[in-house]
């Protein structure tokens, strides 16, 4: 996460300074009456990225997603690459100068630097995910085949909002709208067309939409789960026909400045939006399966040191927030965050076992917390 945020800081900086000289020395004319040019808004998409990144990475770390790990690792990478295609780009450019050329080739090291780091560190780290899922779930393969469906889930549904986002600011300020029915006009004599005003409103709706799929999946709520699912469906034919639309002879003087980046997020969209659809129809069909409850145990507190036989790893416990709240005390000990364990109770009908008083007497001479008794702890001969 440090070297994380230096870099997301230093890049940030990096590419403010050259949308500056982009908008001082490099003059792109707009496609017709377009809102904007692309050597103002592919810099902005670049800082979207950078941003994107950093969101990824934070929870990646906060919820030990081994495959969001991986995920940002990948998309780091990418940005490094488009900084080397910016670069190329900039050098052939009219109007740029050293100053430009210095700033996107710091741009391009300090992100190629920061990959080989995450190369060595997403290794480790999704080995450590794992091995903590595989504490928390147990050796249930079923559980664990679901949960990893689920984290991949919700590591697609957070590339979708990044690109769906991308192409619909491309499309709002790129494409030529003269041939449209203009709605009204903005700075600089340039108006704003019904298709723009459109594409600005889904904007939103489509991160709302990605939020109602995040809402959906994680409290498995089958209704909102559907609706997002035929929206993602009816989605796909659009993409298509927007695919096709760009490469018509009549329209191509409209996307002179857009159309290879259009493709390559219309068909990069497709594809998660595919993916993503697939891996939501599998979760929902996981839904009342169990892996709900196993997502809510792990919002823990942390309590006294669980004896199983001697290891002092498994001896940290954790029962469920809202179990410990309702528990005044403190003396009731859970076995919601051991689900191996619960399994053994139940299928050999071990019975909890009440601390005697000699127990409590003991658990009293110890220090800090040791102090309490608790009722209910499982004996495993």
């Amino acid at each position: 996460m440090f070297v994380m945020t230096l870099e997301v800081i230093c890049a940030l900086v990096l590419e403010s300074l050259v949308l500056r000289e982009h908008i001082l020395r490099i003059q792109a004319p707009a496609a017709g009456n377009a809102l904007s040019t692309p050597n103002v808004i592919y810099p902005i998409l670049y800082m979207l990225a950078i941003v994107s990144l950093f969101s990824l990475c934070a929870d990646a770390m906060f919820h030990r997603n081994q495959f969001q790990v991986v995920a940002f690792t990948f998309f780091n990478f990418l940005c490094a690459a488009y900084g080397i295609i910016q670069t190329i780009s900039d050098w052939k450019a009219i109007g740029s100068g050293g100053p430009l050329k210095a700033l996107n080739v710091a741009i391009t090291v300090t992100m190629g630097v920061t990959t080989m780091f995450l190369v060595l560190a997403a290794y480790k780290l999704a080995a450590v995910f794992g091995w903590e899922m595989y504490r928390f779930l147990g050796a249930d393969l079923k559980m664990q085949r679901m949960h990893k469906g689920y984290e991949i889930l919700i590591t697609l549904l957070k590339f979708d909002v990044f690109f769906f986002t991308a192409y619909a600011i491309q499309v709002f300020t790129l494409v030529d709208t003269t041939d449209k029915l203009i709605i009204g006009s903005l700075g600089g004599g340039r108006t704003l067309a019904r298709q723009q005003l459109l594409i600005g409103l889904a904007m939103p709706g489509a991160v709302i939409l990605l939020g109602l799929a995040f809402f959906g999946v994680m409290r498995e709520n089958r209704v909102a789960t559907v609706f997002v699912m035929l929206c993602l469906a009816a989605s796909e034919p659009y993409f298509i026909y927007q695919l096709v639309y760009i490469y018509l002879p009549a329209n191509q003087p409209r996307f002179v400045n857009s159309a290879k980046f259009l493709t390559f997020f219309i068909v990069v969209t497709m594809m998660l939006v595919f993916v993503t659809l697939f891996f939501m129809i599998y979760c929902f069909r996981n839904f009342g399966k169990g892996l709900l409850i196993s997502e809510k145990s792990r919002v823990v507190v942390q309590k006294r040191p669980f004896e199983i036989d001697g290891d002092p790893i498994e001896s940290e416990p954790s029962i469920p927030r809202e179990e410990a709240e309702n528990d005044e005390d403190g003396a009731k000990q859970h076995l919601m965050a051991y689900p191996a364990l619960q399994k053994i109770q139940h299928d050999y009908h071990i019975p909890p076992h009440q601390n005697t008083a000699s127990q409590e007497s003991h658990e009293k001479g110890d220090s800090g917390d040791r102090g309490r008794s608790y009722n209910d702890k499982m004996e495993i001969d």
